[in-house]
């Protein structure tokens, strides 16, 4: 093999190598298109596990109500994906006239929330008919919308 050859090899070689990393960041990229909430920590509450017999479905958590501190953009909360589902759960929760107060970013299974940080403070009262809204996706690069669900619920804040 001559020279010229043998650095044109090297050449194509390294192009190569450069074209396939940059698919691999640029489908990394993809597939966190949404993002997935880095502050969602293993969920350690009551955890739900899929008994014989279950059919594959998504596992939504309720809540009735919420208690919530006013004057305060920081909230103690126990929001989780449970470790059953194979998708990853997308939580807003909304003021009973629609506004949002929070919203996360893509939740894993298995994965929960703590502590949220609320748009704006809330002021000492009730909030009736308030919704936590889950939206669920393909736990894949994809990330396909699926079924979701709103759950009404009452925030009580003191």
């Amino acid at each position: 093999m001559t020279n010229q050859k043998k650095i044109i090899t090297i050449v194509l070689s390294g192009l190569l190598l450069i074209g396939a990393l940059g698919g691999y960041f640029y489908l990394q990229g993809e597939r966190n298109l949404m993002g997935i909430d880095s502050s969602a920590v293993d969920w350690d509450g009551n955890k739900n596990k899929k008994s014989n017999g279950e059919t594959d479905s998504i596992a939504i958590p309720g809540f009735s109500e919420l208690q919530f501190a006013a004057n305060s953009k920081q909230q103690q909360v126990n929001f989780h994906n449970p470790d059953v589902n194979d998708c990853y759960f997308k939580l807003t929760l909304m003021s009973p006239d629609g506004d949002q107060l929070w919203q996360s970013e893509l939740i894993e299974p298995g994965k929960g929330l703590y502590t949220i940080d609320l748009a704006n403070e809330l002021a000492e009262g009730t909030l009736e008919n308030a919704v936590l809204k889950y939206e669920c996706f393909t736990y894949d690069e994809v990330q396909s919308p699926l079924n979701g669900s709103e759950i009404n619920l009452t925030i009580n804040v003191v």
